[in-house]
């Protein structure tokens, strides 16, 4: 039996269902979860294994923890990754991430498309991709740019995606 694989199917189901929920990730689910993934990568496969989810796990949050900071992200949606980088190990936390991402995308059109605000939030998008590419170029600040908290910024369970691309990771 895989304890890893299903302490990671658990651990993103809770989160997912407690997003879809509340909109909220707990932090007993996320720091539960990377608990459980280091003491069954260290009890199963000795330090190597554990350096591995420490690597997967500063990988996720490496990538993600940006989007947090521009307020793209949700925190619990950070933390959840980072639990999922330490089940999964660098290599398949980047393919975790990148089908994360996919399916979250597919999530964001979807329920913009429902709720009749494509256009808006594909302006929103691209005027937050401005804003990073000006900054990056000229060093200076960024300009106001849409976030979660902007009204009527479309937002989404991110945990739902986080799942899909999590098990997708762990099956790649």
């Amino acid at each position: 039996m895989d304890f890893s694989a299903i302490g990671l199917v658990l651990t993103v189901a809770f989160g997912a269902a407690f997003d879809v929920g509340t909109r909220r990730i707990p932090n007993y689910i996320t720091a539960g979860g990377l608990a459980v993934a280091l003491v069954v990568r260290l009890s199963t496969g000795g330090i190597d294994a554990l350096v591995g989810g420490l690597l997967g796990a500063l990988l996720a949050f490496m990538l993600t923890f940006p989007l947090f900071m521009l307020r793209s992200m949700g925190g619990g949606d950070v933390k959840l990754l980072t639990a999922v980088g330490a089940f999964l190990g660098p290599y398949n936390t980047f393919i975790a991430l990148l089908a994360t991402a996919l399916v979250g995308g597919a999530l964001a059109i979807a329920v913009s498309l429902q709720r009749r605000r494509l256009g808006a939030s594909l302006a929103g998008t691209f005027m937050v991709m401005r804003g990073l590419a000006l900054k990056a170029m000229s060093g200076g600040e960024l300009d106001a740019v849409p976030t979660l908290e902007t009204d009527g910024a479309v937002t989404v369970p991110y945990g739902v995606a986080i799942a899909v691309g999590a098990v997708i990771g762990l099956l790649w």
